[in-house]
């Protein structure tokens, strides 16, 4: 496939490594194709290339969107919603707020970034992924005391089932389905939990492992 990955920081170049080491073409998603982070993130991704926000995406077979939540909806707008209709959009966002300094919720229950995004992309199938664990950990999970679990959330079952396949080939067991786009607040709720685990020991290597899962 030819991914488009929008956004370029550390997120970004931790999943768009994960593509191209399985074969995919990755294209980066920007404001400025010559800015800093940019050129950082195409020279750290062996064969991948930036392109404005619409034009990655207008070329893309699926996209995965890892931008900071105060730069989503701009930057969805900037890439329009038609160039991704009909795709899948892997959302790995959290919707952060640091305006008191210590990260909260900008977004919650009955809504979520997701939702919000379904509805900024109605004609994509969005899938709630990744959001969970530390970018480092996005490919390959590696954990000296077990084995960590993703959950998703999604309307389009065919988009799941894709999004299943390449959290799989990215070395994650099978990832729990939490049901449709409305159930994306759990997962983000569970991101704060991840979130406050680490900042209250500065530490972010964990995951979480569902035990007893039903087989």
């Amino acid at each position: 496939m030819k991914v488009a990955v929008l956004g370029t920081g550390q997120v970004a170049i931790a999943l768009a490594k994960g593509f191209a080491s399985r074969g995919h073409s990755v294209v980066f998603g920007t404001r400025d194709v010559q800015g800093k982070t940019a050129l950082e993130a195409v020279a750290a991704v062996s064969g991948s290339s930036a392109a404005p926000y619409a034009e990655a995406a207008k070329s893309a077979d699926m996209a995965v969107i890892t931008t900071s939540w105060s730069g989503t909806q701009n930057a969805l707008q900037l890439t329009g919603a038609a160039h991704l209709a009909g795709k899948l959009v892997i959302d790995v966002t959290n919707p952060l707020d640091f305006s008191t300094g210590k990260p909260a919720l900008a977004v919650g229950f009955p809504s979520s970034a997701g939702q919000q995004i379904q509805q900024w992309l109605p004609g994509a199938h969005v899938v709630k992924a990744f959001n969970i664990i530390t970018a480092t950990r996005m490919v390959d999970p590696k954990f000296e005391d077990g084995q960590a679990d993703m959950f998703i959330a999604g309307n389009d079952a065919a988009a799941k089932a894709k999004t299943v396949d390449i959290l799989k080939s990215f070395g994650w067991r099978t990832p729990v389905d939490m049901g449709d786009i409305s159930k994306a607040y759990l997962l983000e709720a569970l991101a704060m939990i991840w979130i406050e685990y680490g900042v209250s020991r500065n530490y972010w290597a964990h995951g979480f492992s569902l035990l007893g899962a039903q087989k």
